[in-house]
């Protein structure tokens, strides 16, 4: 089964050097244990786009979307 596990934070603050050092530490976890399939940071909300469909159409949102108090910062995909 795959899980994907998010980093969550406020718009255009990054992770502290001591979060960046727990999210290596985990990543390198999950390396060594080989479940890790991918693990990346996200680009800015201003650099973004929602894309949603609905019977057979569809609706491209720029970004950047500030109702979000916290945005996805960056995401890994694990299967255990």
């Amino acid at each position: 089964m795959r899980f994907l596990s998010m980093y969550r934070s406020p718009e255009g603050v990054p992770p502290t050097p001591e979060k960046m050092a727990e999210m290596g530490a985990l990543i390198d976890t999950w390396t060594k244990a080989g479940v890790l399939l991918a693990a990346e940071g996200c680009l800015p909300s201003a650099m973004g786009m929602r894309v949603r469909q609905n019977a057979g159409t569809h609706a491209v949102t720029d970004g950047p979307f500030t109702e979000a108090k916290e945005v996805v910062g960056g995401f890994a995909i694990i299967q255990v």
